[in-house]
């Protein structure tokens, strides 16, 4: 028996403000995330950092969406 969650997920408007959602919550969680690189290094550094652990969100969600 499949969960409500996921039922709801295959739904076509549903589903669609539920992945509006979630994407929503994850920029807002790394936008948290960048401000505080950038305000805690500053600079070219804090540039860099910032573009590094940007990379490495993408490259570990992507793992997921793949291994899913």
């Amino acid at each position: 028996m499949r969960s409500p969650l996921r039922a709801l997920w295959n739904t076509r408007i549903i589903g669609s403000y539920l992945r509006f959602r979630v994407g929503l919550f994850l920029a807002g969680v790394l936008a948290v995330g960048a401000g505080v690189v950038m305000i805690g290094i500053g600079g070219i550094w804090g540039i860099l950092a910032l573009f590094t652990l940007i990379l490495l969100f993408l490259l570990v969600t992507g793992f997921v969406v793949l291994v899913r």
